[in-house]
């Protein structure tokens, strides 16, 4: 009898259906737009081709199963995934050929890409945590990957550790704020993405915060881009780009703030560029760009350029000498923003290992004192930096102690003289 009990709950465990295959089912099972609450953990490569709702409880994880996605979503339309933690070798949540997707608060940790989107339109990523394994970032692939889409709002999500935050590739109307990206290659990187608009963004210590590649159509403003001291590194770095507008960021102790190549009708208005080694870098900039009613603070070099120059109007700048006698607030005296070591830099990178020497300083006063026959880096019209002067209340016990300290030395220094 025993035998027979053993016999028969053997077959009774082989019968029952897995972990994996129960969430599987349930998904499989449900009708059309229903919720399904994931408790604890699951393991498998789950997909969703129907329109549902996947909403994890405290502690719910999904892991992948061997090197496929954790969860694959596609061919289908109105998929909620909120709440939900992922573990994969590869990929967490894939989504493709889909529409109407919202991925919300979920976390994915040690995966080579968090969340990859092919072929979808309408598309919200929001408070995502994603963070990527140790190790060079080379190794490593992207915390979002966006190919081919439509229709993308990408915020409040924080990424770091990964090679790319966000891999952003020929995306039509896109929408990146409130992001906080860190510790990665890229900040986020846009490339053949027309029209995208990024902003209030923090992007630190990365090798480069923001970069934009081949785009006709960009704006980037109420940004943060800080951190970047690599030797290739930027804040922001613009490459063939076209029709940019780049307003009211905060580019901050970064080798060099802002990289410009090869772009035409760039407008960089409104920016504070403050203690970068160099504010701003262009080379092979059309005559349509300008930057202006920028403030630079406490940089090493304002900016360096090639020979066909960069468009400098009403900046403020924290080394203006020149005095505003009518206090209209602009200088009365041009500001020349050229530095003969800073053409140089351009060309032999190397050269930055000798900034703020005494030579170098004393090269670039020299600079300053000389006609530039080609008026390069120069600001016709500087804007007056305001300095407010504080008074410090005055320390009477301080003053009273050193007045008694004066007075004893007095008296000393007369014995000695009588003596």
């Amino acid at each position: 009898m025993k035998k027979l009990l053993f016999v028969a709950f053997f077959w009774f465990a082989l019968a029952m259906p897995t972990e994996a295959s129960t969430l599987q089912q349930q998904i499989d099972d449900a009708a059309p737009g229903a919720t399904i609450t994931v408790e604890g953990e699951h393991t498998g490569n789950f997909i969703i081709t129907k329109p549902l709702t996947l909403l994890g409880e405290k502690g719910a994880v999904i892991h992948a199963e061997g090197s496929n996605p954790a969860l694959t979503i596609e061919q289908t339309q109105d998929v909620v995934v909120r709440a939900l933690a992922f573990t994969a070798k590869q990929r967490a949540v894939v989504v493709k050929d889909a529409e109407h997707i919202v991925i919300k608060d979920v976390r994915a940790k040690d995966m080579n890409i968090g969340i990859q989107v092919h072929r979808t339109k309408h598309v919200e990523i929001e408070g995502a945590i994603i963070e990527g394994p140790e190790g060079h970032y080379a190794k490593k692939g992207n915390g979002l990957a966006l190919f081919e889409s439509e229709d993308l709002k990408i915020h409040h999500n924080f990424i770091t550790n990964v090679q790319d935050g966000l891999y952003i590739e020929e995306i039509k109307g896109i929408h990146v704020y409130d992001n906080t990206v860190s510790h990665s290659r890229y900040g986020t990187h846009f490339m053949h993405t027309d029209d995208g608009l990024i902003e209030n963004n923090m992007f630190e210590h990365n090798v480069t915060g923001l970069m934009v590649m081949m785009v006709d159509g960009f704006e980037a403003r109420h940004n943060g881009l800080r951190y970047h001291h690599a030797l290739n590194g930027s804040g922001m770095l613009l490459y063939d780009v076209k029709n940019a507008s780049i307003s009211d960021n905060q580019l901050l102790e970064n080798r060099v703030g802002l990289v410009m190549q090869t772009c035409e009708a760039i407008e960089v208005e409104g920016n504070y560029f403050e203690v970068n080694q160099t504010a701003i870098e262009a080379t092979r900039i059309d005559d349509a760009s300008i930057v202006r009613n920028n403030t630079f603070t406490g940089n090493i070099l304002t900016a360096r350029s090639d020979q066909k120059g960069l468009s400098l109007r009403a900046n403020t700048y924290d080394d203006y000498e020149g005095i505003d006698v009518d206090e209209d607030g602009y200088g009365d005296t041009s500001y020349m923003a050229y530095s003969s070591f800073g053409q140089w830099m351009v060309r032999q990178p190397a050269y930055q290992y000798f900034v703020a020497s005494p030579s170098v300083e004393l090269l670039t006063k020299l600079d300053s004192q000389t006609k530039v026959e080609q008026q390069v880096l120069v600001d016709e019209k500087p804007r007056i930096m305001t300095q407010r002067r504080e008074t410090l209340p005055r320390n009477y016990r301080q003053v009273i102690v050193g007045g008694m300290i004066v007075f004893l030395i007095g008296l000393l220094w007369k014995r000695s003289v009588r003596q």
